[in-house]
């Protein structure tokens, strides 16, 4: 966003080297080892299919998987975990990224606009907010945004998420990490 755009989500986006040390992740350290370790040898991602349920350990219930669709560009929720039902007040399986909002544009126009740059320019992604959007007032979650990768390309990204309080700042739950704040 330039500096005259406004963030209708109120959700903040930050972006990090894929390589970025799996313990600066504070409570997301576990998954993100779990990501780095079903890396194929050589440059590429991991794939969707390297992931099986038991590898969420610890993450049930607050995992979202969603499919990247290049062309057109389109963000599709394979799996979208019960906690982040209840959170959310909606069940994303199968839908379309905002979907289900009261208002889908700002969705496509903030985190659409992320995931596009992800899917450009892979990193490892956070992403942090409140629900009030979905009319879930005093819910605040974050998440670390994962790519996953089929033929060379950006296929996925697998999503783990956490509550944290009104007053949690990415600084505080992940004091070691040094976001680059990518604002869609």
């Amino acid at each position: 966003m330039t500096a005259g755009d406004t963030n209708p989500t109120n959700w903040s986006y930050g972006r990090c080297p894929l390589e970025t040390a799996p313990g600066s992740f504070g409570p997301f350290a576990g998954i993100v080892r779990t990501w780095r370790a079903k890396w194929p040898a050589g440059d590429a991602l991991p794939a969707r299919a390297a992931f099986d349920f038991p590898d969420f350990r610890g993450w049930w219930g607050r995992i979202a998987i969603a499919r990247i669709r290049h062309d057109p560009f389109e963000v599709r929720f394979q799996l979208w975990g019960t906690q982040l039902a209840y959170w959310w007040g909606v069940d994303y399986t199968g839908r379309t990224l905002g979907e289900a909002s009261p208002d889908p544009a700002a969705w496509l126009n903030t985190e659409g606009r992320y995931f596009e740059a992800m899917a450009q320019s892979p990193f490892i992604g956070v992403a942090w907010g409140g629900l009030e959007h979905y009319r879930r007032g005093g819910i605040r979650v974050m998440s670390v945004d994962l790519p996953l990768a089929e033929a060379g390309g950006v296929s996925h990204v697998l999503m783990a998420h956490r509550e944290i309080g009104p007053g949690d700042a990415q600084a505080a739950i992940m004091p070691e990490l040094d976001l680059r704040d990518i604002r869609p």
